[in-house]
């Protein structure tokens, strides 16, 4: 008797109770089990009344489905109690439990798999995975909380970090009693993150852990444990004593905790770091002092130091002042008082002079940190100022401008200022010195940015300027005509974050491309990406396009971990009527390949 074979029977009538019986017509995986399990009816009659089962439930119709599913199931279940034992031996006791008020199982059993190999495994595509997880809410289950609390030790930080931040979070108090059974005062990685979520969790319930880690625990919890100090204070002077510690990350987790403190040691000890060696830590939590006596320093010494800057004459004397000034002015980051816009305005009115400064740090640099601060500040007029002076400004500002004006004016009146700078052309060759393609690249890459419906990492940038970008958002309103001349110049990036539905120009010229790109040795990550875009564009070709690119993927040439996985996300959105079509295709594939679409397909064929 074939126990392997009635086991994989089990498994599908199982997967079929949970997605629906409605599903088992026509069902490959389990059509494929009927040949052996009747070869094998031959020795052991009861074998061929599974295979007769499985066969009156793959061709029956659907309204009768639930009753065949039930009698095979049951049949198999009977076959399979028989030939296994029940029990363990041992003492009983309570299991520990949890309340878990937030949450409710909402994602399929179908297409979990790949979330916990993500979560659980190695292997290069995971955080996509997990972040795209994350954005559609799939972690609202519960059959995710063990995986994800395992997903803190990851051997790739990123992940371990994104967990902490944005998933484990969802679960509220209830981890709390897994984070502190797991956690180890003097460990790092996971642990670290463990003290972290637990403060996030409940900073009362965690301040004796944080006060045993200040006193035996690792540097890397030590410096974890500063910031949860918070405002305390009889912690204060332990805060100020390891704002001197010899450990400069120690130091900058120290400032970092005394940031928003408005006693006259804490702004002290924040002035005396900015003074000296430590400007680069100190200037982030300076940017968030609220103390008065902070501000008018910050602004006093700032005007001191670029009077002093631009008197120097030699090159080579102007390189370190330059350097200071420039890391100085992240202490205007988060500011938005008055007396800050008006000294960032007039430093920015003061571009010319810093600009004819060179260096490794240059005046261009200084004057896009200005740029990209008074922004930052919100102030209307002063970016205003910024973006009606466009034409005048070094390529390495044009893209402040463009963002200062989407914030301050109209979208037609943004286009034609700015859109004759994607028109440019120019040799190649010349592409890195021409200065009018390098505004070109700025105009680009600021749209891009700020229209992106991918996952477009801009927090790589300089601070301010990200910060800049973060205020603006996915939300900016653009002109429609920049998809036109997005086209014109054959730009697919700039395509796929403008497009829009049914707008035909756009869908030619993505089938164009996803036909060039189809023809290709490898499978390109862009597939994926051209076909998003076309379901965001209704194109009529998208089920053609989506079978073309599923033969490239399921060829097992060349197989990664993440390509299954994006063309499978995409199969929900497609319409009803590929359901049926890619269903045809699944057999030829790997298996792999075929666990991560076959509960997709699921999915669509109940799509109403």
């Amino acid at each position: 008797m074939s126990i392997a074979a009635l086991t994989q029977v089990y498994d599908e009538t199982r997967r079929l109770a949970i997605a629906g019986s409605s599903l088992a017509g026509g069902d490959f995986r389990l059509k494929k089990l009927i040949p052996p399990l009747k070869k094998a009816g031959a020795k052991a009659p009861v074998m061929g009344k599974v295979a007769d089962a499985i066969d009156r439930l793959v061709e029956c119709p659907a309204k009768d489905s639930a009753q065949a599913l039930l009698e095979l199931s049951t049949l198999v279940n009977a076959i399979l109690y028989t030939q296994g034992e029940t029990g363990a031996d041992g003492k009983m006791g309570a299991i520990p439990t949890s309340d878990m008020e937030m949450l409710a199982t909402t994602t399929s059993a179908r297409v979990i798999k790949p979330l916990i190999e993500a979560l659980t495994t190695t292997g290069s595509g995971r955080l996509e995975i997990i972040r795209d997880a994350q954005q559609r809410g799939a972690f609202q289950d519960l059959r995710l909380v063990n995986p994800a609390l395992e997903a803190l030790d990851d051997v790739y930080g990123e992940i371990g970090d994104f967990v902490a931040d944005e998933v484990l979070p969802l679960f509220g108090k209830a981890i709390y009693p897994e984070l502190k059974a797991k956690f180890d005062p003097k460990g790092r990685g996971g642990h670290v993150r463990r003290l972290r979520l637990m403060h996030r969790l409940d900073p009362q319930a965690t301040r004796p852990l944080v006060e045993e880690v200040l006193e035996t625990g690792s540097k890397e919890m030590k410096v974890a444990a500063l910031p949860c100090l918070g405002d305390s204070k009889e912690h204060l002077p332990h805060l100020l004593d390891q704002a001197g510690s010899r450990n400069k990350e120690v130091r900058a987790a120290a400032l970092k905790a005394i940031a928003t403190r408005k006693d006259s040691e804490a702004v002290d000890t924040l002035i005396k770091a900015l003074s000296g060696a430590d400007l680069e830590i100190a200037a982030g939590p300076a940017s968030r002092n609220p103390s008065p006596k902070m501000a008018k320093f910050l602004v006093e010494d700032a005007a001191r130091q670029l009077d002093e800057l631009v008197e120097i004459k030699t090159k080579a004397k102007q390189k370190k002042p330059l350097a200071r000034f420039y890391s100085f002015l992240m202490c205007f980051a988060e500011r938005t008082d008055k007396k800050t816009v008006d000294l960032l305005a007039d430093f920015f009115e003061r571009r010319d002079e810093l600009a004819a400064i060179k260096g490794d740090i240059s005046g261009e640099d200084v004057n896009r940190r200005v740029a990209s601060s008074l922004i930052l500040t919100g102030s209307k007029p002063a970016m205003k100022k910024i973006a009606d002076v466009h034409e005048t400004l070094d390529p390495s500002l044009l893209d402040c401008a463009l963002m200062a004006a989407i914030e301050t004016q109209k979208p037609k009146e943004v286009y034609d200022r700015f859109s004759p700078y994607l028109r440019v052309k120019a040799s190649p060759k010349k592409k890195r010195s021409d200065p009018a393609l390098q505004k070109q690249e700025a105009i680009r890459d600021l749209l891009i940015t700020t229209a992106y419906r991918f996952d477009y990492d801009y927090w790589g940038r300089d601070y301010d300027y990200a910060h800049a970008l973060a205020r603006l958002g996915h939300k900016a309103k653009l002109d429609p005509r920049w998809l036109d001349i997005a086209i014109e110049t054959d730009d697919l990036e700039l395509v796929e974050t403008l497009a829009r539905p049914k707008h035909k120009a756009t869908n030619d010229f993505l089938s164009k491309k996803f036909e060039a790109k189809l023809k290709g040795k490898d499978v390109d990550y862009e597939l994926g990406r051209l076909l998003d875009t076309m379901i965001q564009t209704e194109h009529p070709r998208l089920v053609e396009h989506f079978l073309d690119g599923l033969k490239k993927i399921g060829s097992p040439r060349r197989q990664y971990f993440y390509h299954p996985y994006w063309f499978a996300r995409l199969i929900p959105q497609l319409p009803k009527k590929a359901a049926p079509k890619i269903e045809e295709m699944l057999p030829s594939m790997p298996e792999k390949v075929i666990d991560a679409l076959a509960p997709c397909v699921d999915e669509l064929k109940t799509k109403e």
